[in-house]
């Protein structure tokens, strides 16, 4: 996906896994804090006094975002807790459950290399692999009954860190992935779109029409094509500023969307439109009517109602041959050109030329 990807989950991911890891640790050790000091093993009772003291100065962390500092202390304290309370309570406790996870965990913390991943689970493996050897009885061991349901806590806590672990994951990635997708729609769009008008720019309309005229062709369906020109543009430029051209544009381009064509911002205050399964005489009064919307449209400017015509050049096609967008669009300049000299406001056909 590339670096911004990776950047923008680990910005998610690193703020979600600290506040709810530190809250759910921190709870954890308040748990085990009471329960070790009611049965006066009191080095693990203090050992969790330390814990709790640390995990309430890592909101600190959180806070301030400083991930780094918070996943090493993490890494740190939870193999530390685990080892002394594996050798206190022996290895039926289940508390080295907790060193699995933390070597689970570090493959999901974001900027971290393969190297360091690596070596923090190859410690902790062998840290496990040691009490499993070492400290299979322990020096204050519980009674069965309540090693037995320590032992459920902490299995049932390990499979619940490592299933919030991958659910924030996992939640990270899906809406990281969505906002580069509809970052990407954002990008398409200012690739494919005038800026202005928010029809389809010269370059990408092109396209859509070569399309649309070779399935208009297959399909044996009438096309046509049609370039309009706002008349007199210039003037509105010279005599009002160009925010009033801009808002002219506008307003025909919305005019334009009226119709099912294809609309494109050819360029200036030039427009190419794309109509299928028209007769010619459709096509001519589809544009005679878009011609009249356009005229009758009150545009007005800072107080001013502009008069706004546009003509109309078209070249149609009956949908047996296939001609190229240059081709269609050169003679519909020439119809365009005509019905400029002919008095402007009008449109203008390849059989009436």
């Amino acid at each position: 996906m590339g670096t911004a990807y990776e950047e923008r989950r680990g910005t998610l991911y690193n703020y979600r896994i600290t506040l709810y890891g530190n809250a759910l640790a921190w709870l954890i050790h308040v748990v085990f804090l009471i329960t070790f000091w009611r049965l006066d093993v009191g080095l693990l009772a203090w050992s969790n006094v330390a814990s709790v003291i640390y995990y309430t100065i890592s909101f600190y962390f959180v806070h301030k975002r400083y991930y780094r500092m918070f996943f090493t202390g993490l890494f740190v304290e939870v193999v530390y807790n685990a080892v002394i309370s594996t050798i206190v309570l022996g290895w039926d406790a289940n508390v080295h459950y907790f060193i699995i996870m933390a070597a689970y965990g570090v493959f999901f913390m974001p900027n971290v290399s393969r190297l360091v991943r690596i070596a923090t689970t190859g410690v902790a493996m062998a840290i496990y692999g040691f009490l499993y050897v070492n400290a299979t009885t322990g020096t204050e061991p519980l009674a069965p009954s309540l090693e037995q349901t320590l032992g459920l806590f902490c299995l049932l806590s390990t499979i619940g860190l490592i299933a919030v672990l991958s659910f924030i994951f996992e939640g990270s990635v899906v809406e990281v992935t969505s906002e580069l997708e509809r970052t990407n729609d954002r990008l398409h769009t200012l690739a494919s779109r005038d800026g202005l008008t928010g029809l389809y720019n010269r370059m990408t309309g092109s396209a859509h029409i070569e399309t649309a005229i070779e399935r208009s062709v297959a399909a044996g369906r009438p096309y046509a094509v049609a370039l309009a020109d706002i008349d007199h543009f210039k003037a509105f430029n010279e005599r009002y500023g160009h925010d009033c051209g801009d808002l002219v544009l506008k307003h025909v381009a919305a005019t334009l969307t009226w119709t099912d064509a294809i609309c494109v911002r050819w360029g200036g205050e030039e427009f190419l439109l794309f109509i299928a399964g028209q007769s010619e005489e459709k096509v001519t009064k589809t544009l005679d009517e878009l011609r009249t919307r356009i005229k009758s449209n009150e545009t007005i400017f800072e107080g001013s109602r502009l008069h706004v015509t546009m003509t109309f050049g078209v070249s149609y096609r009956d949908g047996t041959t296939e001609e190229c967008v240059e081709t269609l669009v050169k003679e519909a300049d020439d119809r365009l050109r005509a019905g400029k000299q002919a008095g402007k406001d009008r449109v203008i056909t390849s059989i009436s030329s």
